[in-house]
């Protein structure tokens, strides 16, 4: 109950009113009608009126027909009715049509009349708190429909997204030049779409062969995106047949034009030269590659001293590569950060030193690349996978023998 809830009283006696002014008028706002007509238009008047007192027997119209059109005005108001003589007939006609709270003898004692208005007052409010917290739930409904249709927009952009993303990568990615003989690959995606690609590029006459081994920053549509900005110079600047720091030039300056700040990409990039038999090696931002010899050993390590394409534009690369002969080794082993970054059950990297015991401990009939990723996921368990993995072996005789085939 507080002193702002007001209580409107009608009847048609004077006397009647002025004994609810009295009994009532010093702890609520009270409104008096001397009619029904006349309560009616204080209901138009006030819309928060708490409490309803009503005569039944009126002139003009009844309690019972009062109190119907008073519930359309203000149906949050409390309904108590005062009559004479409790007829049964009317208190049917008032139950059925009407929302009386309590009746009310004439006159009324004034004891009996302050318990029941503080009743009502706290029916008032429990109907007020009612309607607030249904009001509330609706809203909350609302929103949270309103939610769930833009998270199912998103859910529905999101796979949109992944699809086109994987149908970016499968087309340029996988290239057919992955899978020849000499080459051995694998890659394993955190998530649907990683950001780790091989790509590879024959010059027409067989004489000269380019790779590059990347490790794009981002998941998604929009590392998917960048391997096809890269994709495309790689493959219209490999028809020249271009040095291959100027590729890495060419490729770091394209990145830095079109992609947004942050993406970038950490890459190996090769040209074997059957005519002059050697090896041009350029590497940014990548983990340290290896020349092994037929038992895995590692005969040369392969340092990175550039920063990965994209980050800074302008660069000039000249001098960056390095240059081996092609007898240098049997192969190259190269391999994206996911190897050496993957956590085991113990907390622990796999780290470079389990990498190149797992190069020395490859049988003989088994592919090095598969090797160590057997022996990552032994590290591994059932720790997830913390990054993009890629693993890379070239060995250079098979190589060569392919290439040299018209």
């Amino acid at each position: 109950m507080t002193a702002t809830d007001k209580i409107l009283c009608v009847d048609d006696e004077a006397n009647i009113l002025h004994m609810f002014q009295r009994t009532l008028g010093r702890k609520h706002q009270l409104l008096t009608a001397g009619s029904a007509l006349a309560g009616l238009d204080l209901l138009r008047e006030h819309s928060d009126i708490a409490i309803i007192i009503s005569d039944y027997n009126m002139p003009d119209i009844d309690g019972v027909e009062f109190l119907k059109q008073a519930h359309a005005l203000s149906p949050d108001s409390v309904q108590i009715m005062l009559t004479g003589n409790i007829d049964l007939g009317v208190s049917i006609r008032a139950i059925n049509e009407t929302h009386i709270f309590r009746y009310l003898p004439k006159p009324c004692p004034s004891d009996v009349l302050h318990k029941v208005v503080l009743d009502a007052l706290d029916q008032h409010h429990l109907l007020l708190d009612k309607r607030r917290l249904s009001l509330e739930l609706a809203q909350k409904n609302q929103e949270l429909a309103d939610q769930n249709a833009r998270l199912s927009k998103k859910k529905y952009l999101l796979e949109y997204e992944l699809e086109m993303a994987k149908a970016v990568y499968c087309n340029v990615a996988s290239c057919e030049n992955s899978r020849m003989t000499g080459l051995d690959y694998r890659v394993h995606a955190k998530d649907a779409v990683g950001g780790d690609f091989l790509l590879t590029h024959i010059s027409p006459d067989r004489r000269a062969f380019y790779l590059i081994m990347g490790d794009l920053t981002g998941h998604g549509l929009e590392s998917a995106l960048a391997v096809l900005l890269v994709a495309e110079s790689f493959d219209l600047l490999c028809g020249e047949q271009p040095s291959i720091e100027h590729l890495a030039q060419a490729i770091n300056d394209k990145m830095c034009g079109k992609l947004p700040t942050g993406l970038f990409c950490a890459a190996f990039l090769i040209k074997l030269d059957l005519i002059q038999q050697c090896l041009h090696i350029w590497q940014g931002g990548m983990p340290d590659g290896y020349f092994l010899d037929a038992q895995g050993g590692i005969v040369k390590t392969l340092h990175s001293n550039n920063l990965a394409l994209g980050v800074l534009a302008g660069q000039d690369y000249s001098g960056t590569a390095s240059r081996h002969a092609i007898t240098d080794a049997q192969s190259l082993f190269f391999y994206s950060d996911g190897v050496i970054e993957q956590l085991g059950v113990d907390q622990t990297l796999f780290g470079d030193d389990r990498l190149k015991q797992a190069l020395l401990d490859t049988p003989t009939d088994c592919r090095r690349i598969d090797f160590v990723m057997t022996a990552l996921d032994r590290h591994r368990q059932q720790n997830a996978q913390t990054d993009d993995i890629s693993l890379l072996e070239l060995k250079l005789p098979d190589i060569c023998k392919t290439l040299e085939r018209a």
